[in-house]
């Protein structure tokens, strides 16, 4: 149970993500003007996908976010979603 309600966690967050710079990939900004658009996205205040509660991002998570989705091909939401560490965690330090 808990898993499927994880995994229902991930994928809000995977469309949260996307929503937020979806518009930059559908329509992207100038040349020189990308830097500007994610200063607007990470000013504003958005609504947690869980909770509700006020969030803001700063422009190096959304930066990541934009880049990462621009590089999938395939599925630009889901390569958003939350990823397990591929390193187990005994080896972690």
């Amino acid at each position: 149970m808990s898993q499927r309600r994880g995994s229902r966690v991930h994928g809000l967050w995977a469309r949260f993500r996307f929503s937020l710079i979806g518009h930059l990939l559908a329509a992207p900004p100038t040349k020189g003007l990308l830097r500007c658009e994610l200063d607007k996205l990470a000013a504003r205040e958005w609504r947690h996908p869980v909770t509700g509660e006020p969030i803001r991002f700063g422009l190096s998570t959304l930066e990541r976010w934009y880049y990462r989705a621009r590089r999938e091909r395939y599925d630009p939401v889901g390569v958003l979603r939350r990823r397990c560490a591929t390193t187990p965690a005994s080896r972690r330090q």
